[in-house]
């Protein structure tokens, strides 16, 4: 019965629900006790939102399951290679963490979009060249000339 359609809704559903118990936990100033909206009043409507937008995802999915099951039956299922996939970009993520601040955003982030398009497939080097260097480079034009948001430069280069 786990399909791609409803792998989604339940992870962020349990995403969204560890995020509630935290928001719970947020500890509220002495002066904000009697206000209506304090500090953790917006981490809350955002994990009862998420939650709601799961659950109605995944009542969806399953009454849309009940009535197309007969006509695509195992089509949409969870291989393997697509679980090994999933897992080899989650392992791409933690290197990129790791390496962002000695080779710098620009340098391992076009690394991790090229082993990122290799993992889910794409073998055309024009595509893996394209999708990558300018999508970096002109991210970070925008971000560190026009917004002023600074980005690690890299201590290899420096």
């Amino acid at each position: 019965m786990l399909n791609r359609e409803l792998l989604g809704p339940v992870l962020f559903l349990i995403l969204f629900s560890l995020y509630a118990v935290s928001a719970w936990q947020i500890p509220i100033m002495p002066f904000e006790e009697y206000e209506a909206v304090n500090s953790a009043t917006l981490p809350k409507v955002y994990a009862l939102i998420g939650i709601v937008v799961c659950l109605l995802s995944i009542a969806a999915t399953l009454f849309k399951g009940v009535l197309a099951s007969d006509t695509r039956e195992g089509a949409e299922t969870i291989s393997k290679a697509t679980i090994a996939q999933c897992a080899a970009l989650i392992v791409l993520m933690l290197i990129y963490s790791s390496v962002l601040e000695e080779l710098g955003f620009i340098v391992s982030t076009i690394l991790f979009l090229g082993c990122g398009f290799l993992i889910m497939g794409e073998r055309r080097k024009q595509i893996l060249l394209l999708a990558s260097v300018p999508v970096v480079i002109v991210f970070w034009a925008i971000m560190t000339q026009l917004l002023g948001i600074y980005l690690v430069p890299g201590e290899f280069w420096s």
